[in-house]
């Protein structure tokens, strides 16, 4: 019994020892400003330690000792197969929802996510609405992400000019609702509005020609009822052609060969719903102010969301540790390591979201000290407990853990490495995964 409880309390230290770094890494996140390609690649190398000790310390070394237990090779497959789809599946659907209740604060990855769903379901309404117009569904569905920020609400009421014959063309408007009469006069001395020529109503656009081209306005265009309508600065329009040239390509055309029938024409290759559908998922664009507000306006950082999403995330690798650990003569460090080194630059990066987030640093360190009293309490338990457990049993919940380890990993960790660090990082990457192995390698025996 003696034995056993100290094998207990040796598991329990052993998954703290893996933990501590969150900690460490937290405190280094507010401490000091690490470069974010520096963090990238120490989490990419975390990353691939973990790939090697996950595929083969936990996948292999599970089937080897369920072979080794009597249980066919592909009975054996089965098991550990099925544990990681089911603890990939747990992890996606337990993070996520976690996500949504306020948990995105604590992974980059997740933060970025959460703010740029909000993005997408917040525009969907602007997008519709601008799909119903044809000179901006003739544009490309991917890039009109940049042209959102520039589109403003628009009042005028009756009576008063949208704009007079011979001013400068600085913006476009889309109608969506009122009435406005189009009218040329002909004498420039004159101080009449003209003649009445044309009526733009719900649906129209006018001023299209400050967009499409340049020069004066050629008519005078008066609200004959009041009128709701977007704007399009004509500058604004200018900037996201000088960024965008595939956009700069399909105005060109349009000004080169434009006629509102042939506009409508090439606008009706795509029916409204599609184009506002294919503009909406097109939103990637988010800058660091988009997600801090998305953070703080749209609960994106719930203290106790975030403290399950940490559980969540340190639960399975707690869980191995201690399931494994007979004794250390024949303990492999490596899975230990790998979380060790993959938990100390998602600490950091994790930390200053959340101080983004509005977290003051006694509650960061609370929310990731608390950590490893889970981390020791979940060791403890997957020592005491799964290893008295069928064979079967015990390889199926290993690799449940491993599943939602390797979720965590293709999840949050490589794309915030790639993300901040670029293509460098798949030699990080790699490196980890080779610095792993080697501690596999020396445990092989002649």
């Amino acid at each position: 019994m003696a034995l056993s409880a100290t094998r207990v309390l040796m598991a329990a230290g052993l998954a703290v020892a893996a933990m501590v770094s969150v900690v460490i890494g937290a405190w280094l996140g507010l401490t000091f400003h690490a470069s974010e390609k520096l963090i990238a690649n120490i989490l990419a190398f975390g990353s691939g330690a973990l790939v090697n000790a996950l595929a083969i310390d936990l996948a292999y070394g599970t089937t080897e000792h369920l072979v080794h237990e009597g249980i066919s090779n592909l009975q054996s497959w089965g098991i550990v197969a099925g544990g990681f789809l089911a603890g990939g599946l747990v992890y996606f659907t337990c993070n996520r929802l976690v996500a949504s209740h306020g948990g995105a604060a604590r992974h980059k990855t997740t933060a970025r996510q959460f703010a740029l769903d909000l993005k997408r379901e917040e525009s969907a309404g602007l997008l519709q609405r601008l799909g119903q117009n044809a000179l901006l569904r003739s544009l490309p569905p991917s890039e009109i992400d940049g042209l959102l920020p520039y589109i403003r609400d628009f009042h005028l009421d009756q009576g008063k000019y949208l704009f007079k014959q011979g001013d400068p063309g600085d913006a476009m408007y889309l109608v969506e609702d009122g009435k406005l009469g189009v009218f040329i006069r002909n004498d420039a001395a004159t101080e009449s509005d003209g003649k009445r020529i044309a009526e733009i109503k719900s649906g129209d656009i006018v001023g299209e020609m400050a967009l499409l081209g340049t020069g004066v306005r050629n008519a005078t265009v008066l609200a004959e009822a009041p009128v709701d309508a977007m704007r399009i600065e004509k500058e604004d329009f200018d900037h996201l052609l000088q960024v965008s040239p595939q956009m700069k390509a399909a105005v060109k055309d349009l000004a080169e060969h434009r006629t509102m029938d042939s506009i409508k024409q090439q606008a009706g290759m795509l029916d409204s719903a599609t184009w506002a559908k294919m503009a909406t998922a097109s939103i990637r664009q988010l800058s660091a102010g988009e997600v801090e507000a998305a953070l703080a306006e749209h609960g994106g950082g719930n203290p106790m969301a975030i403290w399950i999403g940490n559980i969540l995330d340190a639960i399975p690798g707690s869980l191995v540790i201690g399931a494994t650990f007979v004794g250390f003569a024949k303990f492999n460090p490596t899975l230990l390591i790998a979380i060790f080194l993959a938990n100390l630059p998602e600490a950091m990066a994790s930390a200053h979201t959340m101080r983004q987030a509005g977290y003051s640093n006694l509650k960061i360190y609370t929310l990731w000290g608390s950590l490893l009293f889970i981390a020791a309490g979940c060791a403890a338990a997957g020592n005491l407990l799964l290893p008295v457990m069928p064979v079967q049993v015990l390889g199926l919940f290993e690799a449940i853990a491993g599943g939602a380890i390797l979720a965590l990993v293709a999840q949050v960790m490589l794309p915030h490495a790639y993300e901040e660090g670029g293509d460098v990082v798949s030699i990080s990457t790699i490196a980890g995964f080779i610095a792993a192995f080697f501690l596999t390698a020396m445990e092989l025996k002649h």
